[in-house]
């Protein structure tokens, strides 16, 4: 079992978000985020394990992972090994496939400590102790000549029948794709003013709008061509609770049509969530720059929040289940 790979920080050249080794720091942090702010589960907790995500590490592929502990409620990212890397090796038994579950908080500190160095190294070898780890080395400027600096993150290498059934939900086609307003703030500060007033769910629903056909101004989707000719839906967001209710809708949205086999319904498809990790998912997600912010809306199955990286380096998508209520 084999990986060695290096990454470049060609963050300078590519303006206000950063480069790959930039764009993965923002996303460690989303995570992070993610796993502070959710329910861990109590045999976590007796067992002092320390909080960590999945990286799936294949030829044309590097996934991470965040399982937030509910069934079907995960956090996925996935970077195109020739976007993150400009030298990638990787050999194993499984088909050239090697998952690693890394603590979050050493990944996160190793990739702070390398954000200004132009070349970092990373490799999968055994530590000082004989266990598995992530090395990094990289090197720093100084004020005479630079040093070079080598650190360990401890990992543990999955076997193939265990990270096998770490994989993202099977899921039907959404009915609705909806491309959300830029700044995703809107959204979060009507999430918060339910949570206020003691909702502990949100129904969402979705529906066309009877707003003429056309690309909305500033789409950066709609500039891809995906939601030319799709129309417009609106979004709306209603939360009740003892003594008050909130009702939003986002009206005149652009419909994303990209990948999807079948038209959307005229009518409204609707779905309850979780409150609380309906906010904790967009304050993460806030924290990546990202080019667009997509709502995948399945009728009492789920929301899936997909937001697409800049320059083409890969996608983040949470994956939050419906709850009954």
């Amino acid at each position: 079992m084999k990986f060695k790979a290096v990454m470049e920080n060609e963050g300078l050249a590519m303006g206000p978000s950063g480069g790959s080794q930039a764009m993965l720091l923002h996303v460690l942090q989303a995570l992070q985020r993610l796993e502070r702010s959710s329910e861990r589960r109590v045999s976590d907790r007796q067992k002092g394990t320390p909080p960590s995500v999945v990286l799936k590490l294949s030829p044309g592929d590097l996934a991470l992972c965040h399982r937030g502990g509910a069934e079907e409620s995960q956090t996925w990212c996935h970077f195109p090994c020739d976007k993150l890397f400009k030298e990638y090796r990787i050999e194993s038994r499984r088909d050239n496939k090697i998952d690693l579950e890394v603590p979050i908080a050493n990944l996160l500190h190793v990739f702070h400590s390398c954000a200004s160095s132009d070349r970092t190294q990373l490799r999968l070898a055994n530590g000082r102790d004989g266990r598995p780890i992530l090395g990094f080395e990289f090197s720093l400027a100084g004020n005479v000549a630079d040093h070079k600096v080598e650190q360990e993150v401890p990992v543990r290498v999955l076997a193939e029948t265990e990270a096998n059934v770490i994989c993202e939900p099977a899921l039907p086609e959404p009915e609705y794709q909806i491309e959300l307003p830029s700044s995703l703030a809107r959204i979060k500060n009507v999430l918060e003013k339910m949570k206020a007033v003691g909702a502990q769910h949100v129904l969402v629903e979705a529906a066309r709008d009877s707003v003429p056909d056309g690309t909305q101004p500033g789409s950066a989707i709609g500039q891809t061509g995906a939601t030319g000719g799709a129309g417009r839906a609106w979004l709306k967001f209603t939360a009740e609770a003892e003594l008050v209710s909130i009702a939003t809708t986002f009206p005149s949205l652009s419909m994303v049509m990209e990948g999807k086999k079948t038209p959307s319904p005229d009518g409204p498809v609707r779905l309850f969530l979780s409150l609380r990790r309906m906010a904790e998912v967009l304050a993460a997600i806030q924290v990546v720059c990202v080019e667009a912010h997509i709502a995948c809306v399945l009728q009492d199955r789920a929301l899936v929040l997909y937001a697409l990286l800049p320059h083409r380096l890969g996608s983040l998508i949470s994956y939050t289940p419906a709850v009954l209520t």
